[in-house]
């Protein structure tokens, strides 16, 4: 979620640019933030995802079918770099989380496993 909302933004905000449209307005802000917070949320899991936020993303401020191209341009420049921040946001992530529920010395505590408690294969 951490790099397809900001992707989503710019997108959003590349084709108010192109399309020499405001785009500070209240009703378009909060749409395009709706519109990242979903793609944030469920379209990052999905296998081409990137393409129906795309399309959403015209539909939802009426901008021509000539955008497609334009946006699925930024989409894939853009692409790499939002999977990397994801993939470290990921990480730093589950590093806070362990560090609040563990404590102060969280990377020092092993798990420490009872080997007689697990069952053997048949």
């Amino acid at each position: 979620m951490e790099g397809s909302s900001p992707s989503a933004i710019l997108k959003i905000a590349f084709l108010f640019a192109v399309f020499q449209r405001d785009f500070f307005t209240l009703e378009n802000i909060v749409t395009a933030i709706a519109v990242a917070l979903l793609a944030g949320m469920v379209m990052a899991g999905i296998p081409s995802g990137g393409f129906i936020g795309e399309l959403m993303i015209i539909t939802l401020y009426g901008f021509p079918a000539a955008a497609l191209p334009i946006i699925q341009i930024i989409g894939t420049v853009i692409d790499p770099p939002a999977t990397t921040v994801n993939a470290v946001g990921d990480q730093a992530s589950s590093m806070m989380v362990a560090r609040i529920l563990d404590g102060k010395d969280w990377m020092d505590k092993t798990d420490e496993v009872d080997h007689d408690s697990i069952p053997e294969a048949p």
